[in-house]
């Protein structure tokens, strides 16, 4: 009985990684540009730069294995959606939360990311 078990929770774990491994979506080969609500300009988006990160870390409610932020955080805050700019800019948002304060990973300027 324990054999089957084994046997069972084996093939259960083994379904689960094959399909977590064929549903992902590779991240687009070039940069993206990232528009936002503001009067700033798009921000160019480079994935190569970004892969020691997780997807899940700025697609945190990703679905078809993608979705613009625009989608969820518009210009004010709506139902659990903080506005576009504390998601991205705030303390705990996907650029902030590495790129500015005092616990940058690496420290930017708005105008690095937002050219003129």
């Amino acid at each position: 009985m324990k054999k089957l078990l084994v046997l069972v929770v084996t093939v259960f774990v083994a379904l689960g990684l094959s399909l977590g491994t064929a549903l992902a979506v590779d991240a687009p080969k070039g940069p993206v540009k990232v528009t936002n609500f503001g009067g700033k300009e798009a921000v160019t988006f480079d994935h190569a730069k970004h892969k020691d990160s997780k997807c899940v870390d700025c697609h945190h409610n990703e679905k078809d294995g993608k979705y613009k932020c625009g989608d969820c955080h518009l210009k004010a805050a709506k139902d659990k959606a903080p506005k576009f700019q504390d998601a991205a800019h705030g303390e705990k948002g996907v650029c902030g939360s590495c790129h500015k304060g005092e616990k940058a990973k690496k420290p930017l300027k708005c105008n690095d990311c937002h050219k003129k």
